[in-house]
């Protein structure tokens, strides 16, 4: 039986070998001075790599970061095993062999964390040479200040044989401060077959109330491997084991009394180099400021495994494998229960899909019949709400009448202040001209006299024509300053008058029978209407270049006195537009100059009905009623809702969206018009309405 057993484990490691290259490095992380030696394995198992039938060379290379390429070190001829070593290296030795090239540094420094490559070349079959790498890599890590110190203390101690006097120092205040306990899973391990774990643990034993020790670091250190796991406070543990993963290591470090600080460690495939003592040690600091080094050592032996040892674990391999053969049948049988329980669950659910169907059926039904009933219903509140719409519009309307009613009873009386007043305007109008028309009379007799009396100087002349002008500039300042261009009269189509305010304005004489008054032109581009609100408030430009705007304050002046209709002139691709409002007037600046119009008539499309209301809005006051600024946005300065249908104020000629000179039912947003001219005209009072 034994014999059959070791037949089998052998026929097992024959039939899991390989045939491929290989690369091993051990260690794979350096560690500032801790590392005691690197070795890098380069070979080929079963002197065989898949592909390549005749293997002609093997080497070993590093990844040079000068260059930014790998450069060979060794070099090796499968045929002749000739050796050739391109870089010298101090502190190494090289084995080589049928197949394998084994570098060793001792003592590796930061240098020589590389990325390390093996490679393999031949012939395939066919005779075409072929080439497969492998490649590791190496690490190297930093310890902290401290950590380094201990280690270095450690290793000068060892030296001077010093072990043990420094032992009883240290179990001396073990005893009189605290505890650190060192144990490990076995003093004998078998090679390659058990695990290893060491357990390194502190805690404070100190009785005394007002005194505490916390934990700086601590260690797990080899006589001859190094360090084998560190962890210092606040940090995670680091270990210099290729072998042991994250989950089998693991520390804290505690600050509290009565919870321990460990730092625990176990890996497997064990090996006859990892025999030896192995040191545990803990850097400690009191309550009162002292430092205190804690140090413990365990001896591990690892041993080949005896031919017992191994039956012994093929023995739980078949035990084991009997034990998954039996919960796998087990699960068989589950599973074929669990199969027809299915089967017989398919068929109840078809069974239930097809009640579900005549249901859903039937939910169908009831559902038109449902919305039959609901838009019913619909229509039935749709016709009370238009009765209560028509009640309420009624009631507004007689509301509206009656204020109408009142405001005519208003009106009259203040007509027939105002007819009063205007017959004594005219009695006292008529009384100036008869006096001006004397004043003619005899300023024509004056000049009668000056003309017959040839025989006077040229010098009397003049004075007397002198005398004529200034008293017919005298007569002329008695007549009353326009209130509008309302009846202004020119043979030009545009005038420049001062009126009674002192306001100098632009007047459009021809248009529409005349009596305009321009407060909006653009014509040309030449002056920038991206202001801000002052300007556009107190007005700007040059109407002798033929671009201003005449000021909100002025505009809201104007229209505060009397009934204004508005006008706006347009030109688009070579055609003339106009749009008239009734009714139109701005408010004040405390009302932020909001627009006011009403009906609207022309051939341009009513694109200002949707500001009505809106208060105006520039790049530094935004007024509009949308989260951004419509002004900054649009490039303009406007009555701006959110944001735009027209935007006379835009860039002059723009075509970016919704930035130009825009009337929306013409422009679109990505046209501009090309004349732009906006004014007001006061309607004539009828005093007999």
């Amino acid at each position: 039986m034994a014999v059959f057993l070791h037949l089998a484990v052998w026929a097992t490691l024959v039939s899991l070998s390989t045939s491929e290259l290989l690369i091993d490095v051990q260690p794979n992380v350096i560690l500032e001075e801790l590392t005691p030696k690197l070795v890098i394995n380069c070979s080929i198992s079963n002197n065989q790599v898949q592909q390549i039938d005749m293997i002609r060379s093997l080497s070993l290379a590093r990844y040079n970061e000068n260059i930014k390429e790998f450069e060979i070190m060794v070099y090796l001829e499968a045929a002749t095993l000739n050796l050739t070593q391109y870089v010298q290296f101090q502190r190494s030795q090289i084995g080589f062999g049928n197949m394998y090239i084994i570098l060793t540094f001792q003592e590796p420094t930061q240098s020589d964390a590389r990325v390390y490559r093996c490679n393999v070349t031949g012939d395939d079959a066919s005779g075409i040479n072929i080439s497969l790498v492998n490649k590791k890599e190496v690490k190297y890590e930093t310890l902290s200040k401290p950590l380094l110190d201990e280690i270095r203390r450690l290793k000068k101690d060892a030296d001077k044989n010093q072990c043990s006097s420094i032992k009883e120092e240290i179990t001396d205040k073990k005893k009189q401060r605290s505890k650190l306990s060192f144990v490990g899973s076995s003093e004998v391990i078998n090679e390659f077959i058990d695990p290893l774990t060491l357990t390194c643990s502190f805690q404070d034993l100190n009785l005394h109330p007002n005194k505490n020790y916390t934990v700086e670091f601590m260690y797990i250190f080899h006589e001859t491997n190094g360090v084998i796991a560190t962890i210092s406070k606040g940090q995670t543990v680091v270990t210099a084991l290729q072998e042991v993963g994250s989950n089998n290591v693991k520390g804290e470090l505690s600050d509290e009394k009565l919870q321990e600080s460990y730092l625990h460690v176990t890996w497997r495939n064990v090996r006859s180099s990892d025999s030896g003592k192995y040191f545990c040690g803990a850097h400690v600091i009191g309550s009162d400021g002292r430092a205190e080094r804690l140090n413990e050592i365990v001896t591990v032996k690892v041993k080949l495994p005896t031919f017992e040892d191994l039956v012994n674990v093929i023995q739980k391999l078949l035990i084991q494998v009997n034990d998954d053969r039996e919960i796998l049948h087990d699960n068989t049988q589950n599973i074929k229960s669990i199969q027809n329980e299915l089967s017989n669950n398919q068929d109840n659910v078809i069974k239930i899909y097809k009640d579900l169907d005549n249901h859903e059926q039937n939910f169908i039904r009831i559902k038109i019949d449902l919305d039959s009933n609901q838009q019913n219903i619909k229509n039935i509140n749709q016709d009370l709400d238009n009765q209560k719409q028509n009640i309420i519009r009624i009631n507004t309307d007689l509301d509206s009448k009656e204020q109408q009613f009142t405001r005519f009873n208003t009106d009259l009386d203040s007509k027939q202040q105002t007819i009063i007043s205007i017959k004594q305007d005219l009695e006292s109008s008529k009384k100036d001209f008869n006096e001006h028309r004397q004043n003619i009379s005899i300023f024509k007799d004056m000049l009668d006299t000056v003309i017959l009396n040839r025989s006077s100087s040229l010098a009397d002349v003049k004075e007397e024509l002198t005398k004529v002008n200034k008293k017919l500039q005298e007569s002329c300042k008695c007549l009353p300053k326009p209130t509008s261009c309302r009846h202004i009269v020119s043979t030009k189509d545009r005038v420049v008058v001062t009126l009674a305010s002192g306001l100098e304005v632009m007047c459009d004489t021809k248009t529409d029978g005349g009596g305009w008054t321009i407060f909006q032109r653009r014509l040309n581009g030449k002056v920038d209407f991206y202001r801000g609100w002052k300007e556009y408030r107190d007005g700007f430009g040059d109407d002798s270049i033929g671009e201003f705007y005449l000021g909100n304050e002025n505009i809201f002046n104007l229209t505060s006195t009397g009934q204004y209709d508005l006008r706006i002139d347009l030109e688009f691709n070579n055609t003339k537009y106009f749009a008239q409002y009734k009714d139109f007037k701005i408010l004040s600046e405390t009302e932020k100059y909001k627009l006011k119009i009403g009906n609207y008539s022309g051939n341009a499309g009513d694109d200002l009905s949707y500001h009505n209301n809106m208060y105006f809005s520039t790049f530094d006051r935004d007024n509009d009623v949308r989260d951004i600024n419509c002004a900054e946005r649009r490039s303009g300065a406007w009555w701006y809702n959110s944001c735009h249908s027209s935007n006379l104020n835009g860039q002059w000629g723009g075509t970016s969206d919704s930035k130009g000179m825009n009337w929306e039912k013409l422009t679109g947003y990505s046209k501009s018009v090309i004349f732009s001219e906006m004014k007001i005209r006061e309607r004539e009072k009828n005093y007999f309405h």
